[in-house]
């Protein structure tokens, strides 16, 4: 019963935040998509990606992340880079994001650094391109990720767009840019 009256306490809520009534009846998919309020969501890329090295040492490379950058300007997010062939693996406070079409250039300050390579309070970056879904046979990529760059290069690679990195199809995992 509790969560029933909650529930049910939560829709009102809602509900009465509305603006505009929706007529009984309505689809969700006829409202169209949603607006953009200030502080909505304007861009966001998340997924995965993972790739294979090639032999001799064959080793998985692995990159998970989520990031969104709000009408005003503010970008939250993270990322993990796991790189078994270096014996290293780190996070991402995620601390920028531009996305253009279906790219989307992503930086941020590493945090929980380990192994020899990567070090907490650097600079760490790359870009994902999303090919789509379905029967395209296109197959997503995902850039190199730099780390240990400059205070600020975050900022520089998100504002440049640059595409120097070199970028492979992965191996599994999907990436979504919207």
């Amino acid at each position: 019963m509790h969560r029933t009256l909650s529930s049910g306490l939560f829709i009102l809520v809602v509900a009465a935040c509305n603006e505009s009534a929706v007529a009984p009846g309505t689809s969700i998919e006829s409202l169209g998509p949603p607006s953009t309020s200030v502080g909505g969501v304007v861009a966001s890329a998340s997924g995965s990606a993972h790739r294979i090295r090639p032999l001799p040492d064959g080793e998985l490379w692995v990159l998970t992340f989520s990031a969104q950058k709000s009408a005003d300007g503010t970008v939250t997010g993270y990322a993990h880079i796991d790189r078994k062939d270096l014996g290293a693996a780190w996070d991402v406070e995620v601390t920028c994001l531009s996305v253009v079409g279906n790219t989307a250039w992503i930086g941020g300050i590493i945090r929980n650094a380990r192994g020899g390579l990567p070090r907490d309070g650097t600079v760490s970056y790359f870009y994902v391109i999303d090919n789509g879904e379905g029967d395209n046979n296109a197959v997503d990529r995902a850039s190199a990720v730099r780390l240990n760059d400059l205070a600020g290069e975050d900022q520089t690679f998100c504002n440049l767009r640059p595409l120097l990195l070199p970028a492979s199809d992965i191996a599994h995992g999907n990436i979504q840019v919207r």
